[in-house]
């Protein structure tokens, strides 16, 4: 018997970013999206996790599951297309040694060359009509502030500027404002999905929850580094969220966002291992496709029984350590 989405209940979802990792994300998302009876309602997603969720919620407003899994296919393969990683850090080395883009006039948003794909992919009137919310994390550069845009603050810029690393990307200005990547502070961040309808959220991450082993290699620990630099907001959250439930845990009379927080439920499914280096050709998306797959097919398995039932708070502190 095929294993179904239990009725009545919706998943909430944090996806992390992490340049073409986002491709893992994708995998995990592909696999959930044949479940049958799977439904999203909300969507917090950072840098190319926000890509990931605006192809998730643009996609399920036009076909449903299907629809969602076929604009996800779309989206990865415009990338794999372009080779946007590479063009991305082409393009930041020209910047590095021209300046001529920041003279007045100039328009910086010439250097990023995810901004064709984002608008000829992602309808903004769809998105921000799709009946799965969307939270698109990006950090504000005068004060390193987390800012959330949903709604009708849901623009192209919006996403770019959750994707946008300097200094390979000049930073997006949204009214006024200079943004740029959201993994600096929130990455992904639980915040929008925590006052929602329903109680478990599902945390796809791009890092492994523990190393296997420490890197070695010059390249390895730059990659590594800078991914838990870039997931240390999150971890900061984890702990803030634990510490709030045991604060709460053994109390009689609770408020209401206090009972909505102690009802909370955290899934997670993380790869393995550290996924390697960055690389936007075809065969690698692939592969870390297949690997998400794999990673979310097994926590269906293994985990998605738990889904709608309570008690479950200890065993992902443990499990994060926390």
């Amino acid at each position: 018997m095929v294993q179904a989405f239990p009725t009545g209940m919706s998943l909430k979802l944090a996806l992390q970013g992490g340049g073409a990792h986002g491709a893992f994300t994708w995998g995990v998302l592909d696999r959930l999206l044949t479940i049958p009876g799977i439904a999203v309602s909300a969507v917090s997603g950072t840098s190319s996790g926000a890509m990931n969720g605006a192809a998730l919620a643009q996609g399920w407003m036009r076909g449903g599951a299907a629809g969602a899994r076929d604009l996800l296919a779309q989206f990865w393969d415009a990338v794999s297309r372009q080779s946007a990683m590479h063009q991305w850090f082409a393009a930041g080395m020209q910047a590095l040694h021209d300046a001529s883009w920041l003279t007045p006039g100039a328009s910086p948003q010439a250097f990023n060359a995810l901004r064709p794909i984002v608008e000829g992919t992602f309808d903004i009137e769809s998105l921000r009509r799709s009946p799965i919310a969307l939270y698109v994390a990006a950090t504000r550069v005068r004060d390193a502030a987390l800012t959330v845009f949903h709604g009708d603050r849901l623009t192209h810029d919006a996403l770019l500027a959750s994707a946008c690393l300097p200094p390979w990307h000049p930073l997006i200005e949204i009214d006024g404002e200079g943004y740029w990547d959201g993994g600096f502070a929130g990455n992904p961040t639980l915040e929008p999905l925590l006052g929602l309808p329903g109680d478990d959220i599902l945390c796809v991450l791009v890092q492994p929850l523990r190393l296997s082993a420490a890197p070695q290699r010059p390249r390895d620990m730059i990659d590594i580094s800078v991914q838990q630099a870039f997931g240390a907001a999150f971890w900061r959250e984890l702990r803030d969220l634990a510490s709030a439930w045991h604060r709460i845990d053994s109390r009689l009379w609770l408020s209401s966002e206090e009972k909505h927080l102690k009802r909370l439920e955290l899934h997670v499914v993380a790869p393995a291992d550290a996924l390697g280096t960055q690389d936007t050709r075809q065969h690698r998306l692939r592969q870390l496709h297949e690997q998400g797959w794999a990673a979310a097919d097994a926590w269906w398995r293994t985990e998605g029984e738990l889904l709608g039932q309570r008690g479950g708070k200890v065993a992902w502190i443990d499990r994060f350590g926390l």
